[in-house]
């Protein structure tokens, strides 16, 4: 690759201001280009040299190795493939071989990785196995969506994408395909040109200006860099100098042309564009870029608290005008969990159980508020909003709650000019449209909690804790850790800090302590003209003031409201915990489902790879949830009516019963096939506990005495070998990619990294039982008091479920979990 290094921004190409969009030529020449969602690019130079673009110092900084393609993923941790076929990954220090005969990779920040073999077939990486698995498909090259689902050109030329059950045929040839974290989806078709996916027409616009393009990247914020004839890389904005700066400009959202039967050509790269070592060269100019399903841009507020007060017409609402008064604060001697605050001062609240709370200013208390929610936000009618254990969408409408449907979210937030805004589990950005059917993606990821500001700017809390406001792209980011954010009508941004200070960002754009009264605060939310209440550590609720407003339709409200109208049906999602160190809780409603035959002891409970719950108990034979009886019926097993006490089992994907049983007063392991029981040892050893994958590896632990092995089983092998030299592992739950989960003898609960067992959370989480969903991953434990708590990633946390008490769960196809609590011939269902 040929590289002025030493090139300054003022070196590019520049373009006459005609007002049209203008491609840019960059430094150097390229084979390959891809840029992650956190805007960190990467090329392969002509000579297969990887470089890795320097967004501050706007320039290539050189990497080790020889390559033919490249992907960007987490971090500076890219995955390349070499003119071998060869696919390595960079470890920070050095490059791994991940494989051979391969063609292209692609991966994500989330994790995600797709390879595309010489022969077209698509490998997924399961980085918890360390091991490629075969992917239905044919690819060439391969791009991954927000979702992590995989977008190829075939062998054929062919575009498809994979909508998580079916791969669906796109219109069109290509050469190379990319996706930017918005989702704007391009390509570089047959002939070199440039094409923007419209999903409304189902057709690909022509982004004019540029040919015979070999190979594309999409910034975060859908612009595009593609390399053309000779390697010449082409960019028309993104990642930048003059949008590294822009702090205080709105994002322009890009514009694609209509597809043209005669479309304007660019002339000859190699005869229009100079080498990027003449600083002088003239661009090549683009006409407009128009994006038919790109979400509207978001225009930019100020850094200052207070004075982005939002005035809609001559009249200027009172409670826009930040306040000058010293904030001081009144225990109120009440308690919740978290707050919201209406713009006309409606105080709604949520309670350890998720139980929703509406402050009442005559009674000096809380009254309860029918339904149950996880979040809670309200708008500017006095309305709450807020998200179910489940991740469901919903909002009351002054006398019922609605659910928003086929929308799901981890965090919701509603300003005062009625923006809706939504993050979910893998931290990406997303505003409600305007008729409250789906959220659509906007600039911003790697999110953890949002708070919408009166004018719809998004101010949120990334997952390092770190506060950014993404009104332009890349957001931009505060040197300021919070756990905890909300911004008032007027514009007050308040944080509480993760040294648990309460914080208000001032007009220089620092953020400033705030006094709380000796109380150390936990959760904030503001309210008219920028008075905060706060939450404390021990969810105490502190008032810097109380709103004036009319409460006497508040009972009527109540009182209209079904108690179960934040159930709601359809999708679900994860909701992320609060970032801070506080442990966050729920209510789930749990239906009795019928288990006849199984007695008064607590049901053992185990899973299938299509997520129907199977259940036994002392002295019972094995039974399997019908969905059509709603009911459990008869496996039609021996194990169980054989003279064995199974202790636990797990259910292979060809349906083989796997148990650990006590046989005439013998510790056996034992499989049913068919009806055909057959027994497997171990030398010197009593197995103690089984697991299967959902790839079918059997896992199990076998009781040497005073050492407790995990052996693991191929689905096409009859011999157990040892898995790991941990010598205290007590039980064991694998989920997909065979993410493997363990309790050791301390009662610990861990998960394999690939390389050993780590706590989880690091500081430590007791348990007596584990489960791990077979479907989606999902864990559930049973600590040592019979509480039922589910693993929150994001948070890195439990959370716990207040309303149940469990001896056995197990997870079904939608992530739901089934418990038994020693009530007679009784599964109980977490509802949808």
């Amino acid at each position: 690759m040929v590289l002025a290094l030493l090139v300054m921004p003022g070196a590019f190409a520049q373009a006459q201001d005609n007002g049209k969009s203008t491609w840019r030529q960059m430094p150097g020449t390229a084979a390959d280009i891809s840029i992650n969602a956190d805007g960190q690019a990467y090329v392969v130079g002509t000579d297969g040299t990887p470089w890795r673009w320097d967004r501050v110092e706007q320039r290539w900084r050189r990497m080790s190795g020889r390559f033919v393609r490249i992907s960007a993923a987490l971090g500076n941790r890219p995955w390349a493939v070499s003119a071998e076929g060869v696919v390595f990954y960079y470890n920070g220090l050095w490059w791994e071989d991940r494989g051979k005969g391969v063609v292209d990779v692609a991966a994500d920040i989330a994790g995600n990785v797709y390879a595309a073999k010489s022969n077209g077939q698509i490998l997924k990486w399961y980085a918890l196995r360390n091991e490629w698995q075969p992917f239905d498909g044919n690819a060439a090259r391969l791009t991954i969506d927000g979702n992590g689902l995989p977008w190829v050109v075939g062998t054929d030329g062919h575009i498809r994408s994979y909508d998580g059950k079916n791969w669906l045929t796109l219109p069109g040839l290509a050469r190379d395909i990319a996706i930017g974290s918005t989702d704007i989806v391009v390509i570089a078709d047959a002939t070199g040109l440039i094409r923007l996916w419209n999903a409304e027409d189902k057709s690909w616009a022509i982004i004019d200006g540029a040919r015979d393009a070999t190979t594309i990247g999409v910034t975060p914020d859908g612009k595009i860099w593609a390399a053309v004839k000779d390697g010449v890389i082409l960019a028309n904005g993104g990642l930048l100098d003059e949008e590294s700066s822009l702090e205080q400009d709105t994002v322009k959202t890009p514009k694609a042309e209509q597809p043209q039967t005669q479309p304007v050509i660019a002339p000859q790269a190699s005869a229009s564009v100079p080498a990027a070592s003449e600083p002088n060269a003239a661009s090549i100019e683009a006409p407009p870029i128009v994006v038919g399903n790109t979400p509207p841009a978001i225009t930019s507020t100020s850094d200052s608290a207070g004075t982005n007060n939002a005035a809609r017409s001559d009249f200027v609402d009172p409670v826009t005008i930040t306040t000058n008064d010293k904030l001081t604060f009144i225990n109120t001697e009440k308690t919740a969990k978290t707050l919201a605050i209406g713009a006309d001062g409606s105080v709604f609240g949520l309670d350890d159980g998720g139980n929703i709370l509406r402050w009442s200013n005559r009674k000096r208390q809380f009254d309860s508020f029918p339904g149950t929610l996880v979040r809670i936000s309200v708008d500017k009618d006095d309305h709450p909003w807020g998200l179910s254990a489940l991740g469901r969408v919903f909002r009351h409408d002054g006398k019922r709650w609605r659910q928003i449907y086929n929308a799901t979210a981890s965090d919701i937030s509603v300003g005062y000019d009625g923006t809706v805004l939504g993050t979910n589990a893998a931290g990406r950005l997303f505003r409600l449209n305007a008729a409250q059917t789906r959220f659509e993606p906007v600039p911003g990821t790697r999110i953890s909690r949002v708070a919408t500001g009166p004018d719809g700017t998004p101010w949120t809390v990334r997952t390092d804790k770190l506060v950014q406001r993404c009104d332009v792209t890349p957001c931009k980011v505060y040197p300021q850790k919070a756990n905890a954010i909300s911004v008032g009508p007027d514009g007050s941004v308040f944080i509480v800090s993760d040294s648990h200070h309460l914080m208000r960002l001032n007009e220089d754009g620092r953020f400033d302590i705030v006094q709380t009264a000796g109380k150390i605060p936990a959760d904030v939310a503001v309210g008219p003209m920028g008075y905060p209440w706060v939450v404390t550590d021990n969810e105490l609720v502190l008032a810097s003031t109380f709103f004036d407003r009319d409460e006497s339709d508040d009972p009527l409200e109540a009182a209209t409201t079904d108690e179960d109208g934040t159930t709601g049906i359809g999708a679900t999602a994860t909701v992320a915990s609060s970032p801070s160190s506080f442990t966050f809780s729920k209510n789930i409603t749990f239906d009795s489902v019928p288990a006849p035959g199984l007695g008064s002891s607590s049901a053992v409970l185990a899973s299938d790879i299509d997520g129907i719950i199977w259940a036994t108990a002392y002295n019972a034979e094995i039974k399997k949830y019908s969905p059509r009886q709603r009911k459990f019926v008869s496996a039609n097993a021996r194990l169980g009516t054989n003279q064995e006490i199974v202790l636990s089992f797990d259910i292979a994907p060809n349906g083989d019963i796997w148990a650990y049983a006590d046989s005439m007063q013998t510790r056996t392991l034992l499989r049913e096939r068919n009806r055909v029981i057959k027994q497997y040892n171990i030398a010197n050893a009593e197995p103690k506990d089984v697991a299967v994958s959902p790839d079918g590896t059997v896992f199990a632990i076998f009781d040497f005495g005073s050492d407790w092995y995990l052996y693991s089983k191929a689905p096409n092998s009859e011999n157990f070998t040892k898995f790991s030299n941990d010598n205290e592992i007590y039980k064991v739950s694998v989920g997909p990619g065979n993410d493997i989960w363990i309790i050791d003898s301390d009662n610990v609960v861990k998960q394999w990294t690939g390389k050993k067992f780590q706590s989880r959370p690091a500081q430590g989480q007791k348990a007596g039982v584990i489960a791990v969903g077979k479907t989606d991953g999902t864990v559930y434990i049973r600590d040592l008091d019979n509480g039922l708590l589910k693993w929150n990633g994001i948070n890195h946390s439990f959370d716990r479920v207040n309303n149940i008490s469990a001896d056995y769960v197990a997870i079904d196809e939608k992530g739901r979990p089934w418990v038994s609590d020693g009530t007679a011939n009784v599964v109980k269902r977490a509802r949808n």
